[in-house]
């Protein structure tokens, strides 16, 4: 899990598009862990996220949410267990016009 979080946070560090960032990172065990933050990009847009993964499986639980300066909404993908009519269900992606599959 460490070697996951490590890589994560070089992609931030050397993202030359990150104004400002805060990110958690809790290790339950070498193979269980979860991340979560806000990451502040140029131009305002904001990226919160929580990612809970176990090793060698999917990601068990993980929402991304991207947000114009005004907070207005631009995106958020989940796998939150609702819209069971979306055939990528339980993935989905949430647009100002409603949700879609997630791709």
């Amino acid at each position: 899990m460490s070697e996951y979080f490590e890589s994560i946070e070089e992609l931030i560090h050397d993202s030359d598009f990150i104004m400002d960032r805060h990110v958690d990172y809790k290790e339950f065990s070498s193979s269980e862990g979860m991340l979560r933050g806000q990451l502040v990009f140029l131009g305002g847009y904001v990226l919160e996220f929580m990612e809970y993964l176990c090793s060698g499986k999917e990601r068990l639980k993980y929402r991304f949410n991207f947000s114009d300066m005004k907070g207005n909404l631009v995106f958020r993908y989940n796998n939150a267990a609702h819209h069971k009519d979306i055939h990528s269900y339980p993935h989905h992606k949430h647009v100002p016009d409603g949700v879609e599959p997630s791709v």
